[in-house]
This record gives structure tokens, C-alpha cells and sequence, in this order.
């Protein structure tokens, strides 16, 4: 739009031009008649002296023309229009052509006048490339502009985004870096959340560790009062009654316990916690050998607590299946947590591997408890979206847990 407007007003500027050079041959031109017109050369400018200089004009009046030296021997292309563009001229000049007819003494006089065009589109064209590159130029400097002026807006953005990174890993447990005021609603609500989440979470593993120590008591002293009953249908059926009570009661109260994949979720010192909890399970078990492999710069993502579910669970179960040995190794590859624990026990046929992991399925009754740890732990590694497989140790022979989680 621009280069348009420019070049109209080159146009009319030159056609300003070409109308003056009109009137100043107007008044070269001396006619009384009945005698013959003539043209003064002092009032021509010099410009239509020289030969095909890119400036021409013809003159009619009354039957006679005139003509500019500098068309030498050629003429001008006949024309209808007031204003005719791009007429090809002497020596193949591009011409802009203006016609206009005067009356003087009661006569038409038209003079057409012309002028070489080339040089004008020339530079028509050479600004317009360099209208063109400036608009790119200043079409890049706004671009850089603008990315420079995101970026500058939208870094606190990216640091609360690495802070929620941090926060996720467990790193860190509040937002803290200084924000616009924009923005500091948002980190003041994103704190409060996280807040809310973990008093929640606390209150409600402490009310459930109170309800699990407020029905123990009732529950044993209503089993033991069964079990002094006289062993009848109706006695079998209480006491297989409150098993299940027992068992869904575990269940219900693992399952709320845990925290699955919840904002802050790390767990730090695995190789101290892990380690406290094998010296438990060595005095409960002082004939077996437990044996643990894990890095003392490991930290997994996760809560501590269902991890500590999970350990002890299986490790439980690998103690009392086990002859002599039971082997836990734990390590990190390609994103994900790799647990596994084996023993050298028995065993249990593979068709029954998948049934274990029911609640409260049990493989041999002559081992105390009530069949829900595999149970407990197999749903906690589904809220982590984790698989659990069981298969036959191919070092110790006995059952063999292999527990995938995904880590960051």
C-alpha cells in the first residue's frame, strides 16, 4: 500500500510537470491570423532541444503541427485518452503521454506532451524492494521483540514450573520463589492445596491407625470367647465370620492408608529405612538369612509409607515360606523402580501364582495370618501403576516377587 502511494505521488508530481511544460508552450506559441502560427523557442525549454532525451511534445493548431527537436524524425503514438501510460517511444522508451486542447482565437489547439517513463519505474521498483526488505527487517525486530517480551513475561511461569517439578520429586514441600503480583494468587492457592492434601492425608492415617487399635481389642475378645465356645455348625460359622471381618478390616484400612501418586511423594533415605526394617525381621526370624541389595544414594518416588506396606508385607512372607535364605534387591533402570524378593522355599505352582493375589487367598493354612499381604501390596503397585509378577526364583528356587513401578 504504501509503494502505491508513493508511486502516485511521483505520478502526479510528474504530470504537475508535464502541465506546466504545456502551459509555457502555450505561450511560445505566437498566432494571429490570418497569418501563420509559429512557436518561440525561448519559451521551450532546453530539454526538448536535444535529441531523443526522453522529453517530447507535438503542437496542432489551425492545420499546421509542431514538433520538438527531440523527436527528431519519429512521432508520437497516436492517442485517445487525456492520460496514456506505457506508450512505447523513440529508441523503445516507455512513455506516459498527456493530451489536452486549449482554444485560442476561437481554435482548438492540443498539445501532447511526453516524457520518459523508464527511469521513474526504476525507481519505483528499487524502492519497492527496499520498502520490501525494511518491512521484513522490522517484521523480524517485532518478532524477536515480541519472543523477547514472552519470555521476559512468562519466566517466573517457568520457574514455578520447575519448583512443581521439584515439588513432585519430593524435593522441596512449598512453592518459594518470589512471583509478580499476577501471578502470586496462583503459587499462594498451589501451596494451600498442597497443604490441604498432606494434613489431609496425615489426619487421615492417623484416625485410621486409631480405628484399627479401637476394633482389635473387641474383635480378639470376641474371638477368643467363640473359641471357648463348643465346636458346633453354628460356632464354626461365627468364627469363619469374624475372619472375614478381620480381613476385610486389614484391607480396607491398607487400602486408605495409602498415598499413591500424590504431590511431594519421595522417598529419601530407602537404604536407612530398609535396613532398620531387615533388624526387625532378623530378630522375628533369627534362623533365616535376609539378604538386601540397594544403593545408599537410591531415592524412589514414592510415599514412604506404602513402599514401607509393600517391604514389609513381602519380606513377611518371603521369612515364612522360606528354608534359610530370603534376597531382596531393588535398583533403577531406564525410569523405572525394579523390586524383587525371593526365597528359597517350596514354591507354588505357576497356575496358582495369579490366584494369590486375590484377597485373602492363602497358600497353606499351616502358616499364620489371613492370606492379605500379596493382596495389599498387589493394589498399592496398581495405584502407582505398577505391575507385580509372581514366578519361580531361578537362584533360590522359591517364590519370586518382580514389582515394576514408573519413576520420572
Amino acid at each position: 500500500m504504501i509503494d502505491r502511494e508513493v508511486e502516485k505521488l511521483s505520478e502526479q508530481s510528474l504530470i504537475s510537470r508535464l502541465e506546466h511544460d504545456q502551459r509555457s508552450l502555450l505561450a511560445a506559441l505566437k498566432w494571429q491570423p490570418p497569418a501563420a502560427p509559429e512557436l518561440k523557442q525561448s519559451y521551450i525549454p532546453d530539454i526538448y532541444t536535444r535529441a531523443f532525451s526522453g522529453h517530447y511534445y507535438e503542437l496542432s493548431v489551425d492545420g499546421h503541427s509542431f514538433r520538438s527537436r527531440s523527436l527528431w524524425d519519429e512521432k508520437l503514438t497516436p492517442t485517445n485518452a487525456p492520460l496514456t501510460r506505457n506508450v512505447l517511444g523513440p529508441h523503445n522508451q516507455l512513455l506516459l503521454i498527456l493530451s489536452q486542447d486549449f482554444i485560442v482565437h476561437n481554435k482548438p489547439v492540443t498539445i501532447r506532451i511526453a516524457e520518459d517513463v523508464s527511469h521513474f519505474e526504476a525507481m519505483t521498483s528499487a524502492f519497492q524492494g527496499n520498502l520490501l526488505i525494511l518491512a521484513a527487517m522490522a517484521v523480524l525486530t517485532l518478532l524477536i521483540l515480541q519472543s523477547l517480551i514472552i519470555h521476559y513475561g512468562l519466566k517466573p511461569l517457568l520457574r514455578i514450573r520447575q519448583q512443581l517439578g521439584q515439588l513432585e520429586r519430593g524435593e522441596i514441600h512449598q512453592i518459594t520463589i518470589p512471583a509478580p503480583k499476577e501471578i502470586m494468587p496462583l503459587v499462594t492457592e498451589i501451596n494451600h492445596l498442597i497443604t490441604l492434601i498432606n494434613k489431609r492425608l496425615e489426619r487421615s492415617r492417623h484416625a485410621l491407625g486409631d480405628l484399627a487399635h479401637a476394633l482389635k481389642t473387641p474383635l480378639s475378645v470376641i474371638q477368643q470367647i467363640v473359641e471357648r465356645q463348643k465346636n458346633t455348625a453354628d460356632n464354626s460359622q461365627l468364627q469363619n465370620q469374624l475372619q472375614q471381618i478381620e480381613q476385610r478390616i486389614t484391607r480396607q484400612l491398607a487400602r486408605a492408608r495409602t498415598a499413591g501418586q500424590s504431590p511431594g511423594g519421595q522417598w529419601l533415605k530407602p537404604y536407612n529405612d530398609l535396613h532398620e526394617l531387615l533388624n526387625v525381621f532378623k530378630k522375628l526370624f533369627p534362623n533365616k538369612t535376609i539378604t538386601l541389595a540397594i544403593s545408599d544414594t537410591l531415592k524412589i518416588e514414592a510415599d514412604r509409607e506404602d513402599m514401607m506396606e509393600i517391604f514389609g508385607n513381602l519380606l513377611e512372607n518371603a521369612c515364612k515360606w522360606a528354608s534359610s535364605t530370603v534376597h531382596c534387591q531393588i535398583e533403577k533402570s531406564h525410569n523405572k523402580l525394579l523390586i524383587t524378593i525371593e526365597d528359597d522355599g517350596a514354591g507354588i505352582s505357576p497356575d496358582k501364582h495369579q490366584h494369590l493375589l486375590g484377597r485373602g487367598i492363602r497358600a497353606d493354612e499351616s502358616k499364620p495370618g489371613h492370606g492379605l499381604g500379596l493382596a495389599i501390596v498387589s493394589e498399592i503397585v496398581n495405584t502407582y501403576k505398577g505391575e507385580i509378577k509372581l514366578t519361580q526364583s531361578a537362584n533360590l528356587q522359591g517364590l519370586q516377587v518382580h514389582i515394576t513401578l514408573p519413576q520420572s
